[in-house]
């Protein structure tokens, strides 16, 4: 039994398993203009059909990173066969460690307790985290991304707080 069917949506025509194949893979997108972006796929929207490319410039430090939206794409060709190494890719979305000298992490840390204490929060310190009565953590490097709690309104208020240290006490 054979069933004719006709989906409304282009979303339904797409192929993932297409897409995920340009994943890590070098590519070379033409453009609807004509122009082609050159790069390494780095995820592609199976809705939309847009590719994230990253661009590794020979001697440049900084990474291009360009959104190519699927209503510009007139073709996606993989010039090698062989997926780029992860290490080649750098990651973008994630936090890089910091790294921080111990004085400066000290210095932050005082000026941290300070601007707590002279809004009346009563800190502690234990294994460099300090807390306040056991409902908020802020852990190094003390900057108010670095809080933890489970209260949003106290979380909400720590961070507008520890958001004005000044930019000399910060690392």
């Amino acid at each position: 039994m054979e069933q004719d069917l006709h989906f409304s949506h282009e979303v339904y025509k797409n192929d993932p398993l297409l897409f995920k194949s340009y994943i890590g893979m070098e590519v070379d997108i033409l453009t609807v203009d004509g122009d082609t972006i050159s790069g390494i796929a780095y995820t592609v929207d199976p809705v939309s059909k847009s590719v994230v490319v990253v661009s590794l410039p020979e001697g440049r430090q900084r990474t291009g990173l360009k959104i190519v939206f699927g209503h510009t794409i007139k073709s996606i060709s993989i010039c090698s066969n062989e997926p780029c190494r992860r290490r080649q890719i750098p990651e973008l979305f994630t936090n890089a460690p910091k790294d921080i000298v111990r004085t400066m992490l000290e210095t932050r840390k005082a000026a941290a307790i300070g601007i707590l204490v002279e809004n009346r929060f009563p800190v502690k310190e234990q294994n460099d985290i300090l807390t306040i009565e056991d409902v908020l953590s802020i852990k190094p490097p003390y900057e108010p991304t670095d809080c933890i709690s489970a209260n949003s309104i106290i979380l909400s208020r720590i961070q507008n707080i520890l958001s004005r240290i000044p930019t000399n006490s910060t690392v």
